[in-house]
């Protein structure tokens, strides 16, 4: 009776310790692993530099090396324009017969 208890006390202390780890977010926001693919959709054809490496390297030593995330997309969006979708010409209008 008394390993049942502990076992259980035991289960539910770990699930209360995973609980509470997971992040929590407001109703509606889209989750963190597609807000990471649009930014990287944004940049998609963009070559990696030796000069963005060192501005990424610079901004998490700057940081104490926490944020790594977004000192990589702000040497994206410093140094790589914008990957747009092409928009499709303007028809003229054809004239009625």
């Amino acid at each position: 009776m008394k390993q049942r208890l502990a076992n259980a006390l035991l289960a539910g202390l770990a699930l209360g310790l995973v609980m509470s780890a997971a992040p929590v977010r407001a109703e509606g926001d889209p989750m963190p692993t597609i807000q990471r693919e649009r930014a990287m959709q944004k940049y998609k054809n963009c070559k990696w530099t030796d000069e963005m490496g060192k501005h990424t390297y610079e901004c998490v030593v700057k940081n104490n090396g926490f944020q790594a995330h977004w000192c990589h997309d702000e040497a994206l969006e410093l140094y790589c324009p914008k990957q747009t979708q092409p928009q499709p010409a303007p028809v003229a209008d054809k004239p009625a017969n």
